[in-house]
């Protein structure tokens, strides 16, 4: 499936104030490959490129409206899901996924920092 510069890759992951790593690279290397990007923010943590001193998972209520909202406002041709966090938001991003088997997903848990604190509960 071909991603032009009209095409979106909806982005579900968390926020790293360090920019190391999260929704931050991965928006930044969707730009160089092309296409836009749209997000959906899973996590949003407090750390540098040692440590991690503080993780506020969003609620999965949120996330999924998030990811609902993203997928109704673009033409959004691929998923890329990181950071989930939690059970339940694992769960609500399970189903959105269900209601749009026809777009691609890349699925790349993340389940600790580079710091090797865990990011999931």
């Amino acid at each position: 499936m071909a991603i032009d510069r009209e095409s979106h890759v909806l982005v579900v992951a968390g926020a790293d104030s360090s920019g190391g790593a999260g929704i931050v690279r991965d928006v930044e290397t969707i730009a160089a490959l092309g296409p836009r990007s749209c997000v959906a923010v899973t996590a949003v943590t407090a750390q540098t490129h040692r440590s991690v001193d503080w993780i506020e998972h969003m609620p999965p209520g949120l996330v999924v409206a998030q990811m609902r909202a993203a997928l109704a406002a673009n033409d959004v041709k691929a998923m890329k899901i990181g950071m989930l966090g939690t059970n339940g938001a694992i769960e609500k991003a399970a189903a959105v996924l269900r209601d749009h088997p026809d777009i691609p997903v890349v699925l790349d848990p993340v389940l600790a920092s580079s710091s090797g604190r865990a990011l999931i509960m």
